[in-house]
């Protein structure tokens, strides 16, 4: 295998981040891993952006700033008629369903003499 310059490998790293794919459009930003991590211990909560930023240790800026992409992917969703606006976990959701298998899979390999 051969090795890649400095400059190639930042390149790719420019394309990634202009392309990405599903994966790192959820990981692009750490704040929002932790926040996704939060909210699959929050199932059937309902909360608001600083009780989000409190649980997933992020600032509420974050919040403020990564909500949006949470609700658009339906990872979240808007609790009808909360004022001010209030969320809960869309666990119907695919990528939900899917991050819970990711988890399930990645326990059992780092585990796997629980399974024994």
């Amino acid at each position: 295998m051969s090795n890649q310059s400095q400059t190639e490998q930042t390149e790719m790293a420019t394309v990634r981040d202009e392309y990405p794919s599903g994966l790192r459009v959820l990981m692009q930003n750490e704040s929002v891993g932790y926040m996704i991590d939060a909210l699959m211990d929050m199932p059937g909560t309902t909360f608001s952006k600083s009780r989000l930023a409190e649980h997933a240790g992020v600032s509420r800026q974050s919040v403020h700033t990564h909500i949006t992409l949470l609700v658009n992917l339906g990872i979240v969703k808007e609790v009808d008629d909360a004022d001010p606006v209030e969320y809960t976990l869309n666990d119907g959701d695919e990528i939900i369903r899917l991050l819970h298998r990711l988890e399930g899979v990645v326990n059992r390999r780092l585990n796997p003499k629980v399974d024994d």
